[in-house]
């Protein structure tokens, strides 16, 4: 079962990252980008309530409504279908204290760092070396699963680098 939940989780971050780019990077308006955000939001909320590692996802959305990161109409409704997705399928019980220590680092990831430490802003290295602190206590599955998603977050980025790189060319 931790496979799927981690495939779900590479394709959420696909569809995240999709969802930025429509919103961000390219002029117009991009109505494929509710339905995607609404995709994704149902696949987030499924894990919250559902998967071994929920507590990260959780931690990881209450940390950027926290930033205020939760900043477009089309990410509110990816916020809000996985709202109702949890409501739906159910909330699952909470570890406080590792609730607490990834919702730190991800807040920390969300911080819009300047000067040398600027790097820091792109990389957002804090909520996965959370879990990978869990990871060699022997607790992957946190470690795992920020990977998956961030793989397809950046396969979507490299693939929308490469697209805007060719138009450029045939200019």
């Amino acid at each position: 079962m931790l496979l799927e939940f981690l495939l779900l989780a590479f394709c959420a971050g696909v569809i995240v990252k999709a969802v930025d780019w429509m919103d961000d990077d390219q002029p117009g308006k991009h109505p494929a980008k509710y339905p995607l955000a609404l995709l994704y939001g149902v696949l987030i909320g499924y894990m919250i309530s559902l998967s071994p590692f929920s507590v990260l996802f959780l931690a990881a959305v209450a940390a950027q409504i926290f930033a205020t990161k939760v900043d477009t109409v089309a990410h509110r409704v990816g916020l809000a279908a996985a709202l109702l997705t949890i409501l739906v399928i159910g909330i699952p019980s909470i570890d406080i204290p590792v609730f607490i220590i990834f919702i730190i680092a991800a807040f920390l990831d969300e911080i819009d760092y300047v000067g040398n430490l600027r790097p820091l802003t792109d990389w957002r290295p804090f909520l996965k070396l959370a879990a990978l602190a869990f990871a060699l206590v022997g607790q992957y599955d946190y470690f795992l699963a920020v990977i998956a998603f961030d793989l397809g977050y950046e396969l979507f980025r490299y693939i929308a680098m490469k697209r805007k790189s060719k138009k450029k060319a045939r200019s």
